[in-house]
């Protein structure tokens, strides 16, 4: 016989904490699109290692600071894709 537990979704984030973390995605994004182009393969492995870790912590500790730095990891991620991709279309 399987058992099956029953988790109760995370609530829904409100509008201010949805707000807060655009920002804070935005901000990291740009400040690592704007950081040297030699930074972008560390900030590509800091934040998938981070994004990772992060996902890991959150599910046995769900709060605001590892909702914060999954945030900031991927924010790390999303502003280092750009100079990876145009490193892969650039002579």
């Amino acid at each position: 016989m399987h058992r099956t537990t029953h988790q109760t979704p995370a609530p829904a984030m409100d509008q201010r904490g949805a707000r807060w973390t655009l920002v804070l995605f935005a901000v990291t994004g740009a400040l690592a699109l704007l950081a040297s182009p030699f930074t972008a393969l560390y900030g590509l492995l800091l934040g998938a290692g981070g994004l990772v870790a992060t996902g890991l912590l959150a599910r046995r500790h769900d709060s605001t600071g590892t909702t914060a730095a999954t945030v900031v990891f991927a924010g790390l991620l999303a502003g280092s894709l750009p100079y990876l991709l145009a490193g892969a279309f650039l002579p």
